[in-house]
């Protein structure tokens, strides 16, 4: 009779993962590299996750948790679109939301060409949320998904500053300034 695999190994593994890509580059991880950071074989991770890119897309998952649970009543103020900026893009000071950012700018930028589309579907739907947000403060349509557009890309600017010049960036601060700028040109567009 097989054993029973042990429900606590999945968690354990891609936590441990997690904090060995905080300082190593994901292109120098393989399943047998990660089997010696986990003191192991390949064996459990092959038999858990099936490969490399399943365990970093577990990573990915595991890390995205908590901004992907955030959401933008668009009837909020600006302290409501500023509190979803941060959340979603910011927080940079925690090593894991910094790692999660690092992770969705490398794997973002390769996954078209393997057929992936998570980020994609990450950053439009940050995009549809903030175009919902500027048709609720009297945005047509069209100009609400130009605003959106050029916030959410603005947000990823000023997170993609924080991972390759973090003492330099201060992407919480530069996230609630957008907010601002954003109501006061919903609020000029409106006068």
């Amino acid at each position: 009779m097989p054993r029973k695999p042990d429900p606590t190994l999945k968690p354990a593994i891609v936590s441990k993962v997690a904090q060995h890509l905080q300082d190593t580059r994901l292109e120098d991880v393989s399943v047998r590299s990660l089997g010696r950071v986990l003191g192991t074989s390949a064996y459990p991770i092959v038999y858990h996750f099936g490969s490399r890119d399943a365990l970093i897309a577990a990573v990915v998952e595991h890390l995205a948790d908590a901004p992907a649970g955030h959401t933008l009543d668009p009837e909020s103020d600006e302290d409501g679109l500023a509190a979803y900026l941060v959340a979603v893009f910011g927080g940079l000071d925690d090593p894991e939301r910094a790692l999660a950012a690092r992770l969705t700018f490398e794997l973002g930028s390769v996954e078209s060409l393997c057929g992936r589309d998570r980020e994609r579907s990450v950053h439009r739907a940050a995009m549809d949320a903030v175009a919902a947000w500027c048709r609720a403060h009297d945005r047509c349509d069209a100009e609400a998904a130009r605003t959106a557009q050029g916030a959410v890309l603005t947000a990823r600017g000023i997170q993609w500053g924080a991972v390759v010049d973090p003492d330099r960036t201060d992407a919480d601060a530069a996230l609630r300034t957008l907010a601002a700028g954003l109501v006061a040109h919903t609020a000029f567009a409106t006068t």
